[in-house]
């Protein structure tokens, strides 16, 4: 993997139509795709005309006149009009069912100002008197300060009834009076491990909550998130994933309401409802799960499987995020003076991985301070040196010191990590030093020039922009291109007009986010010789964009749509030839049900 060589636009150029992949079949052809601009993210042909299907299927790849002998009297052919063509794309960091459940309460926006955020959940919970916990999601971490928001404001609004907020981190949460009384947390309430309850001077909790390890138990007493809700969003979210091009995922676990997110993930591959190829995690956040996670994620392992779905991954969480002054750092922050907490520390989490690899599962670390890479990466030398050779990657990987870099080679480390998030985030500076923000955000360039394998993904619902702007692997691909956030969508991701992220010429190419959407992806989940590129024997997963990424102004890659989205050989998505399903899913509106989640449906997507 380490010495792959990423492919560049002169190699693509040169190449262009000259070679041609052949399968021998013995009947014509369920599609003949011509005319095409077809990027296949192969490095031995990257460029083609036409593809051809077969069963779920590439039988063929290569110029138009060889792909002519394919077609048979029940044979679908299909002219591409020029358009290009890619892999399916393979979402590498999101939480289907959690993200789902975001959308069944208050849906809130990066883009809300303090007063609209109050507007929405005093307006919610009036239309709803017979909700007794009222539940939202992702408003902007970074309205307020290092100490975090206050318990007053909402009980001025909702004072007779339990209020849980989570800002778009998910990793820190607003809660009232009543919830707080409702979970039993006290003057005399310890702080877990990684989680803080916020005190005031006199040490009675604020309202805001730090960590997954804290929060997560007051969700469960409250019925903040209830698994009907996971269970009902389900199919809506997928469809969204679908409509964005993505036919591949991992699902980067269920904190709450595990089993019943997991059954329900499960009863929709059973039933043939699932297009696409779905990996999912065990997620490890507290102490107490550590004891048993290896255990018990191969109970899951093996009582959950398909064709489409499988679990393969032990997830664990190193530390929190930067907003909520919880990830583990190097150097002390500046705003609080402690450099946060490692949920696990390296002996800890090397008894998890080699647990898991011992059983012949992967493993995956959330890293966002520069101690939690440092730590991740450790531990990861720590197993190869024990002779394993799992799969190991680190998710978001935010903050990587320079000298730690290294170990992503050395180790065969994966980064996962999110182009929507490498943007100038002003609140950053309040908590971080120059020397952290100028050297150690986002190594991409770093990580292609050495050969490190890169998967991107977007970690919704945990991301700003929501699902229409957070998801859009086409926002994701011109900031992983710029470190800016696309022009006119700099709130709607947390950053502001003409702002870059240090170091900025951390970037990277257009191929080189294509292929971390597609190849990185499917290395990371171990399904390279299935997924990832358009080559003869791999399944047919594809995708038609409405314009050509390599032809067009860089500022206009955002406005990218998808036009039809190929699943193991079944078009999934199309809104061009009339071959699968046109309508568009909307997940932006807030004040939705959980039956009729999805809301009207529209025949066009929002262009965020």
């Amino acid at each position: 993997m380490n010495s792959r060589t990423v492919v560049t636009l002169v190699a693509l150029i040169a190449t262009a139509g000259c070679d041609q992949q052949t399968a021998p079949i013995e009947k014509g052809a369920d599609f003949v795709l011509t005319n095409g601009k077809v990027f296949t993210v192969d490095e031995a042909r990257p460029w083609a005309e036409a593809v051809v299907v077969k069963g779920n299927d590439i039988v063929y790849v290569g110029d138009n006149a060889g792909s002519h002998t394919f077609v048979g009297e029940s044979t679908a052919e299909v002219d591409l009009e020029g358009r290009l063509l890619l892999p399916g794309f393979v979402e590498s960091h999101i939480h289907l069912a959690l993200g789902g459940a975001t959308t069944s309460g208050v849906v809130l926006s990066t883009t809300d100002s303090l007063e609209e955020v109050l507007r929405k959940v005093k307006e919610y919970a009036d239309s709803h008197p017979e909700k007794e916990t009222i539940f939202g999601a992702s408003y902007l971490a970074g309205l307020f300060d290092a100490r975090g928001p206050d318990k007053a404001l909402l009980d001025e609004i909702i004072p007779d009834r339990p209020v849980y907020l989570m800002d778009h981190t998910l990793h820190a949460v607003w809660v009232n009076s009543k919830a707080l009384e409702a979970a039993g947390i006290t003057m005399d309430t310890p702080n877990p491990p990684g989680g803080e309850f916020v005190r005031d001077e006199n040490g009675e909790a604020t309202g805001a909550i730090k960590g997954g390890p804290a929060h997560a138990g007051v969700a469960v007493a409250i019925g903040a998130i209830t698994a009907e809700s996971m269970a009902a969003s389900l199919p809506a979210v997928i469809e969204g994933l679908s409509e964005f091009g993505f036919t591949s995922a991992i699902d980067m676990g269920a904190p709450i309401a595990t089993d019943q997110a997991y059954e329900a993930m499960y009863n929709m591959s059973r039933a043939g409802d699932l297009p696409l190829r779905l990996s999912v995690t065990f997620y490890v956040n507290t102490p107490d799960l550590a004891q048993t996670a290896v255990e018990t994620f191969d109970e899951y392992a093996k009582k959950y499987r398909t064709d489409t779905l499988w679990f393969d991954t032990l997830k664990v969480s190193g530390d929190s995020v930067i907003e909520n002054q919880k990830a583990a750092m190097l150097e002390p922050y500046l705003s609080t003076g402690d450099k946060g907490a490692l949920y696990f520390d390296r002996e800890a989490l090397g008894r998890m991985a080699i647990g898991a690899a011992e059983l012949g599962y992967h493993f995956t670390v959330h890293t966002i301070g520069d101690a939690a890479a440092r730590t991740a990466l450790e531990t990861a030398g720590d197993l190869r040196e024990a002779g394993y050779n799992t799969l190991y990657s680190t998710t978001h990987s935010q903050l990587v010191h320079p000298d730690d870099r290294r170990m992503y080679v050395d180790y065969d480390v994966t980064a996962q990590t999110t182009g929507n998030w490498a943007v100038h985030q002003p609140a950053y500076e309040e908590h971080l030093s120059q020397e952290v923000l100028l050297e150690r955000q986002f190594p991409f360039r770093w990580w292609f020039d050495n050969g490190v394998n890169v998967a991107m993904g977007a970690d919704w619902p945990a991301t700003p922009g929501g699902f229409d702007g957070g998801v859009n692997p086409f926002n994701n691909i011109y900031t992983a291109m710029h470190r800016a956030a696309p022009p006119g969508k700099e709130v709607l991701l947390g950053s502001a007009p003409g702002l870059v992220l240090e170091p900025r010429d951390q970037v990277m190419t257009l191929a080189e986010a294509v292929e971390a959407y597609t190849m990185g992806g499917a290395r990371m989940l171990g399904i390279e010789d299935q997924v990832g590129s358009i080559e003869v024997g791999k399944k047919a997963d594809l995708i038609l964009l409405d314009q050509n990424l390599f032809e067009i102004d860089p500022a206009e890659i955002p406005k990218t749509k998808v036009l039809a989205t190929m699943f193991d050989g079944k078009v999934v998505h199309d809104l061009v030839y009339e071959l699968g399903d046109s309508e568009l899913v909307e997940l932006g509106d807030y004040d939705l049900e959980i039956e009729g989640l999805c809301g009207p449906t529209t025949n066009e997507r929002d262009s965020n």
